[in-house]
């Protein structure tokens, strides 16, 4: 039963992926740098400061709102009042530090960064409900509704491109009205669904919300920062058009984590399925093993395309983005096997190895980005990225071999056998993939 909802969401996440690269293609070329960089810098702190001040409550809503006699009248109302709370003090923050926060940016870019905060209190309600949907298993609704967004941005863009009216004021106007236009059908969704929503909110409840987020905060917002650190401190010190130049870098060598984070969704439940941690392990190893075969693979061939594909597909004018994305793409293999063994960890029981790779790769991220990002720009950015990945990878890796005796030569061994089972995976008779390797994609809300 676990497999139609999984091909379900990865024909959605699939769908939603290619939405988004179309759509960054789009404003890429109509836009060209500066404007695309301009765009990027407007959204990036709104969208950040959600998750930075959300402290870990959507998977904490998602637990609870999942447990057998939830009362999620009482936790969805609950998660509205601290929402409340949250994105007031984003707001106010925010405003405040617009300013220094894109201090290489002009005055019409802090404007419009400053307009686009108010997506906080409404994208904190709206995945506050979805994470609901998904708590209760409501995969089609959950599933339509994180769809709304990347469709009506990428319709949006086209008609205000066709009226001439492509402007950075508009696409942040238009991107509000959409988060808006999202949240309405996010409660439209839970009455259909018979999802209770009403309920009086609890001081224990909260308290017990954000015990569990907490734990949950401290991983995911080291993962945050690694993610976006490099363009927070671009909107602050570079001009937009070598933000625009590395968003187009970031967004190519984006594609090749598709398998990565596609196989770590569906393999983290299908691993903490097995009877035993031997088998865990074994189970592990297969996954990771494979993946090495086919990130590889894939890897080298988009690196061999860069070079024409990202002046054919982003115009003529992202030439400088060729290297850089040459570079994040040797990043990109990386982290997705970071991922993969992220994954694992989470599920033979010890997450916090994964947190504490994010923490030392956080580290590494601030100080070679202090290093090289005034020397070098943009490609010392991507070159940071590497490292930073390259660090978690070297500590998940010593970790699984510490804590469950995983040794490192059986990870990145490769035996005959997987070749053979992967050819096995493509032949007709098992065409769908999706079913016998973990396939499933992440999409980061952060997009922009």
């Amino acid at each position: 039963m676990w497999r139609s909802p999984t091909l379900r969401t990865f024909i959605t996440n699939s769908g939603i992926l290619v939405v988004g690269f179309v759509t960054s293609v789009m404003l890429s070329r109509w836009l060209g740098p500066t404007g695309r960089g301009e765009v990027a810098a407007s959204m990036l702190w709104p969208i950040l400061l959600v998750y930075l001040s959300s402290l870990g409550l959507m998977p904490s809503v998602l637990y609870f709102s999942a447990q057998a006699n939830s009362q999620t009248g009482q936790i969805f109302s609950t998660a509205i009042v601290l929402a409340a709370i949250q994105s007031s003090v984003a707001l106010i923050a925010g405003y405040l530090a617009m300013p220094w926060l894109l201090a290489s940016q002009s005055s019409a870019v802090i404007t419009a960064a400053r307009v686009y905060l108010f997506v906080i209190p409404i994208s904190l309600m709206t995945q506050f409900g979805i994470s609901i949907l998904q708590g209760r298993v409501k995969i089609t609704t959950f599933n339509l509704l994180r769809t709304i967004i990347p469709t009506g941005y990428i319709c949006g863009a086209i008609l205000l491109q066709a009226f001439g009216a492509l402007t950075l004021r508009h696409i942040i106007v238009f991107h509000l009205a959409l988060n808006l236009f999202a949240l309405i059908l996010m409660f439209v969704g839970l009455r259909r669904a018979g999802i209770g929503i009403i309920g009086k909110p609890t001081a224990a409840c909260a308290k017990q919300m954000l015990k569990f987020g907490v734990r949950v905060y401290v991983g995911d917002l080291s993962q945050g920062m690694n993610l976006r650190l490099d363009q927070i401190l671009m909107a602050a010190f570079l001009p937009p058009f070598q933000l625009g130049i590395y968003v187009a870098a970031v967004s190519a060598a984006g594609i090749s984590q598709v398998l990565s984070t596609s196989i770590r969704m569906v393999a983290t439940p299908a691993i903490a399925r097995e009877s035993s941690e031997v088998h865990r392990a074994a189970k592990l190893k297969l996954v990771f093993r494979r993946y090495l075969l086919l990130g590889l693979t894939t890897t080298a061939f988009m690196s061999l395309t860069m070079p024409l594909a990202i002046p054919l597909v982003f115009g003529p004018h992202f030439k400088q983005a060729i290297w850089v994305a040459e570079i994040l793409l040797v990043g990109a293999v990386i982290a997705g096997a970071k991922d993969v063994l992220a994954g694992g960890t989470q599920a033979m029981g010890t997450p916090w190895l994964s947190s504490r790779a994010e923490l030392g790769a956080l580290i590494v991220t601030v100080g070679m980005l202090l290093l090289l990002l005034p020397t070098l720009g943009i490609l010392g950015a991507a070159i940071t990225s590497v490292a930073a990945y390259a660090t978690q990878l070297v500590i998940i890796v010593s970790g699984l071999h510490r804590v469950h005796s995983i040794a490192t030569t059986s990870l990145f061994r490769i035996e005959t056998a997987d070749i053979k089972s992967i050819i096995r995976d493509f032949r007709p008779r098992h065409s769908n993939f999706i079913l016998t390797t973990p396939i499933g994609v992440p999409v980061d809300p952060g997009d922009v």
